[in-house]
């Protein structure tokens, strides 16, 4: 509720508004609306005349999606019932499932026991145009995280030589004792599984702390009249975190692979003399 209350329990001719359909209707708390309703499922005439019935707006909500914000308005439940000439009918029922995933198989066989007039839509049915749209925003996600993986292995790879680089002289003096070609690429593997775990831990971290902060605090805001939502949101998965990381810390292994390979084929009398 951005304003007013949800007094419509006690108030038979209390309404509340969505946020985007009381701006549209140029109306504030206390102001008076008219609904008008067909009398007899017909249409209007001089011998069939609509219900008509005014009421006062009490509150008004914001869901966060400005596609129901700008259709839905709620009344006193037995006041709707007159008003609609419903009386003790049932208009439809709302079914939740445990498992989402069963959804359109549970549509399907609803719809088949289900003869005509009877319906049966799920929430995508009802919200197709929602869905349509985050399936397109999430198209270019694996081409965006393909090119951050991309930019961090070279990232991993060239802290790697340049650390080779500076590490030439101190190879060359481990060879010369005694350290064999494998002991060199286990070093620089180690370091580069060191450097991707930090940053890993860090991206985590800052990861979590930013996503907290944007489901808390709605930082990041949007036009509800483009994206049908007032703010970005964010669903925090820990089990993504951990898939993630471990892909993460796998490439970086391999990526730590070619400069190890270089420093361990480096020659002893040639390291001590690098300068």
């Amino acid at each position: 509720m951005v304003e007013g209350n949800l007094n419509i329990s006690q108030d038979k001719y209390n309404i509340i508004l969505g946020k985007k359909l009381a701006a549209k209707l140029k109306v504030e708390i206390n102001d008076l609306v008219s609904i008008i309703a067909l009398n007899n499922d017909e249409s209007p005439s001089v011998t069939n005349l609509p219900l008509i019935e005014q009421f006062k707006v009490s509150g008004v909500y914001e869901s966060g999606m400005a596609e129901y914000d700008d259709i839905f308005a709620y009344i006193n439940f037995s006041t709707a019932k007159n008003l609609f000439e419903i009386n003790d009918q049932v208009t439809g029922y709302n079914i939740n499932l445990k498992n989402i995933s069963e959804i359109d198989s549970t549509k399907n066989l609803l719809q088949d026991l289900l003869p005509y007039p009877y319906y049966v839509r799920s929430y995508r049915d009802i919200n197709k145009h929602i869905f349509t749209w985050l399936e397109l925003q999430q198209k270019p996600i694996p081409i965006v995280l393909g090119l951050i993986i991309i930019v961090a292995v070279f990232n991993i790879v060239g802290a790697l030589l340049m650390l080779i680089i500076q590490k030439t002289e101190a190879i060359g003096v481990l060879k010369s004792l005694g350290a064999t070609g494998k002991q060199i690429v286990l070093i620089f593997v180690f370091q580069g599984l060191f450097l991707a775990g930090v940053g890993i831990l860090l991206g985590n971290m800052f990861a979590f702390i930013l996503s907290w902060l944007q489901n808390t605090y709605k930082i990041i805001s949007l036009p509800e009249q483009i994206y049908y939502l007032s703010a970005v949101p964010i669903f925090i998965d820990l089990r993504m975190y951990v898939l993630i990381s471990a892909v993460g810390l796998a490439l970086a292994f391999f990526a730590a692979l070619i400069p190890s390979y270089i420093a361990s084929r480096i020659q002893p009398i040639t390291a001590i003399k690098f300068n």
